[in-house]
């Protein structure tokens, strides 16, 4: 559009400080432009641009952050109203800006739907500045500053000045009704590319920086974050090494009883009354030993009587128990009609002990 309303002027792209470019020294009607997200300045630089403007030249820039040192030395600031985007679910809605009434030509405000217009400028001081533009809260957002000879036109939201919003219906018109605030016969026309460009970079080399790129964007950085935070819980709950299963484990079977059952099963096989009935009766005697501290033999009188007050277990169990005991000890042989007997008294007198 630049390049429309200036068609005997090529802009020519600046990719220096304004300290540094020498060529300008001796323009006195010439036209800077910036459009850029952030415009910073050293305190130098901030004074050759101003230099620049006493001598007759315009400057326009529009940018979201303008540097506090040069606003300060017009005796501005900005400010920007972040109660729509802070209390509002979605705050995408249509949002609108213009010129002025005194300077506006085709109609006074230009929307689109998207996050509204929440950059102005406030305190602004001295008869040397007048409002140029205002956002759909009636908050100035474009200031002419007359300097010198010359004038600065800040302009605080360059998303208005963006592709989307100028191809939106006829939003174009907008920056017509810009340009028409600019001279129409400049010197030379200046772009600042330094600006524009630092947007971009990630290093001192100028190269491009895609997080940069992303953080333009709220909705694409968001999805960024939510996707870096579910990066990082993957990460987090998968970070201990992997094995294998781990097969489950029986318990372990009591082997004592199929140890006592084997052996049982071999005595039984060689039909070996005898050695079994010592063997229980050995076993009998080591229980009542351990659990009732009696030491008198079975062959001695009494034990029944004894066994039965240690115990608790009827006299009617004890008696005939000791007598079994006895006459298998004394038998050479024992018939399996002996060695039944003395298991089942046995076995009633563990179910019927205290």
């Amino acid at each position: 559009m630049l390049k429309e309303a200036y068609p005997h002027q090529y802009p020519e792209l600046i990719e220096k400080e304004f300290a540094d470019n020498y060529q300008w020294d001796y323009d006195t009607s010439s036209l800077y432009v910036n459009i850029s997200r952030n415009f910073f300045l050293s305190d130098r630089d901030a004074e050759s641009l101003l230099d620049f403007v006493y001598k007759g030249n315009t400057v326009f820039i529009s940018a979201e952050n303008i540097d506090s040192n040069l606003l300060s030395k017009v005796h501005a600031k900005t400010a920007k109203d972040l109660s729509v985007l802070i209390y509002r679910e979605d705050p995408l809605r249509y949002t609108s800006t213009g010129l002025t009434k005194k300077l506006s030509v085709y109609k006074e405000s230009f929307q689109y739907f998207y996050y509204p217009f929440t950059n102005y400028f406030t305190d602004i001081k001295g008869l040397h500045a007048q409002p140029a533009g205002v956002n759909q809260d009636g908050s100035t957002n474009l200031c002419a500053f007359f300097w010198g000879k010359g004038r600065i036109f800040l302009h605080c939201e360059p998303r208005a000045l963006s592709n989307y919003f100028l191809l939106s219906d006829n939003n174009y018109l907008y920056m017509e009704e810009i340009i028409r605030l600019l001279p129409g016969m400049p010197e030379n026309v200046y772009w600042d590319d330094l600006h524009r460009m630092q947007n971009y970079r990630s290093r001192g080399d100028g190269s491009f920086s895609t997080f940069d790129t992303i953080m333009k964007y709220p909705a694409l950085a968001r999805a960024f974050f939510i996707a870096l935070g579910l990066l990082l819980l993957y990460i987090f709950f998968n970070s201990k090494r992997r094995q294998r299963i781990i097969p489950v484990i029986k318990p372990a079977e009591n082997n004592s009883v199929a140890f006592t059952e084997a052996i049982a099963g071999l005595y039984l096989g060689k039909k070996d009354n005898k050695l079994i009935s010592e063997k229980m009766i050995t076993y009998f005697n080591e229980h009542v030993r351990s659990k009732y501290f009696m030491q008198m033999n079975i062959q001695e009188q009494g034990y029944a009587d004894m066994l039965s007050r240690k115990s608790g277990v009827s006299t009617d169990i004890t008696i005939p128990l000791a007598q079994a005991m006895r006459s298998v000890t004394a038998s050479p042989r024992v018939s399996d009609q002996q060695l039944l007997l003395l298991n089942g008294l046995t076995e009633k007198f563990f179910k019927h002990k205290i």
